[in-house]
């Protein structure tokens, strides 16, 4: 402090440096008082879901080991296997066998249904989306080599469709 102060100076400075640290004791006060009941609340909300989350551990290990003793439940059979290398050459033809493996033998397809069944399978795979004209250039020469059925040939406004090729002995 200066002593260039008078003492009414000072003692005026120095109530309002007391009224303003009174102020700041009681916020902090009440602050903590504030924290405290959330400490507890969390500490309380912490053990009730540590408690759930061993109990829920335990259940599980005891299901595995259950399930692990009884060999007469199969394990669940893994999914098609989709991992083509989509980088290489001709993986629409790849990805259109795939599709074409998976339908059943009396079920007619067209350019549109394969197309949205690779879309469906490899989309977020795919660098772009094939393209329907591709696929059904690809199905009309698969028709022309005899490796599918032709149903109906494709028109302005009607796509062709086809079937997957009958086994011999399977005619109706």
């Amino acid at each position: 402090m200066s002593l260039n102060l008078s003492i009414a100076q000072m003692v005026a400075q120095l109530e309002a440096r007391v009224v303003h640290h009174q102020k700041l004791l009681d916020l902090h006060a009440g602050q903590e008082a504030f924290h405290h009941e959330k400490v507890t609340l969390h500490q309380a909300e912490l053990d009730a879901a540590q408690g759930h989350l061993d109990a829920f551990r335990a259940a599980a290990v005891a299901a595995g080991e259950l399930l692990e003793r009884d060999k007469s439940v199969a394990p669940p059979s893994p999914g098609p296997a989709d991992d083509l290398d989509l980088r290489r050459r001709k993986s629409l033809s790849r990805m259109m066998a795939r599709v074409l493996e998976d339908l059943p033998p009396d079920q007619t397809f067209g350019a549109t249904t394969v197309t949205r069944a690779i879309q469906e399978r490899w989309g977020a795979k795919l660098r772009r989306r094939p393209d329907p004209r591709s696929v059904a250039t690809t199905l009309r020469r698969w028709a022309l080599d005899g490796r599918i059925d032709q149903i109906r040939e494709g028109r302005a406004h009607n796509e062709g469709l086809y079937r997957k090729k009958r086994e011999a002995g399977s005619e109706p």
